[in-house]
């Protein structure tokens, strides 16, 4: 099956630098990543590993983009494997824009249903839902 790619730009009350610390930081991934209570890792690097807990489920995450300040991406090891998730930041003013990219390759048609159906795997909301985490955090 063909990748599914989902991309949303938006905006943050923040620097870039802000901004991309917090998004970098694998103690704080946890407090904005929906459903996600921890992350283990140490650093961020390109080919570093972070092993994510979403309740009963642990996902591994493997950094496949790093460019300090400006992107940063992942692709999963776990129930969603191989997808892929990418931030790009640009200083907009005092703001910062946002742009989250998530690219998916669906296993099967049965996974694409499920992918379009369940709400769980909603991806519009899992972003709104990062977005909004990291207003929050931004605005601590």
């Amino acid at each position: 099956m063909r990748p599914v790619t989902y991309t949303h730009i938006d905006r943050l009350p923040a620097s870039r630098d802000k901004v991309y610390a917090l998004l970098t930081d694998p103690q704080r991934i946890g407090d904005w990543l929906p459903g996600c209570a921890a992350v283990e890792g140490t650093s961020i690097k390109r080919g570093a590993r972070l092993t994510a807990h979403f309740g009963q489920r642990t996902t591994e995450f493997e950094v496949v983009d790093l460019n300090p300040g400006r992107t940063f991406g992942w692709v999963e090891y776990g129930q969603r494997n191989g997808a892929k998730v990418f931030f790009r930041l640009d200083q907009a003013g005092e703001a910062t824009s946002i742009t989250i990219q998530i690219v998916w390759k669906p296993r099967s048609l049965l996974a694409w249903v499920r992918g379009r159906l369940f709400s769980k795997r909603n991806v519009e909301r899992q972003v709104s839902k990062t977005l909004e985490n990291l207003r929050r955090l931004l605005g601590d």
